[in-house]
């Protein structure tokens, strides 16, 4: 397992040299893949692009949420918006201030979030489907033992 964190890491630390667009602070964390951010006195709604952590009320969300609080609440953080989706948000590949490497890979690797399949269309994308299989692997994060449902499929059946 030793050598599947340090392969992770390698992928994180080598393979998302991003050019980031603007600098904020994490404000808020609603969910594992969905934050306020506070940028030049503006309060802006953050989801992560091409991830997808459980929902609330869903198996996980409690821990995929407490783990993106742990990674980035009050600090600084770059934000590159890739689209905006129905809903409004900004669709963005975030990354601690300074870094070369995604939250959202961050996230997937340790096994918070499944890969959004239809949402999911850019380079870094190939990337984060080996880190979840890899993380599915190892039971990592909500891979231990959760009732996994994805969170495109949990949301359908609520709106039934």
């Amino acid at each position: 397992m030793g050598g599947t964190i340090a392969m992770l890491m390698f992928i994180l630390m080598s393979s998302f040299n991003l050019t980031y667009a603007s600098a904020a602070t994490v404000v808020k964390v609603y969910s594992g893949d969905t934050l306020d951010v506070e940028n030049q006195g503006e309060t802006l709604k953050i989801k992560l692009y091409g991830i997808d952590a459980p929902e609330s009320g869903q198996d996980g969300n409690l821990s995929a949420t407490r783990f993106l609080e742990r990674l980035v609440l009050q600090s600084p953080i770059d934000i590159k918006v890739v689209e905006t989706d129905v809903f409004g948000r900004n669709l963005a590949i975030v990354g601690h201030q300074g870094q070369k490497w995604s939250l959202n890979a961050v996230i997937v690797a340790n096994g918070y979030a499944w890969v959004k399949p239809d949402e999911c269309k850019i380079d870094l994308c190939r990337d984060l489907k080996k880190m979840e299989s890899q993380a599915r692997k190892f039971k990592l994060g909500i891979w231990s033992g959760f009732d996994l449902v994805p969170p495109w499929e949990f949301m359908k059946h609520q709106r039934n």
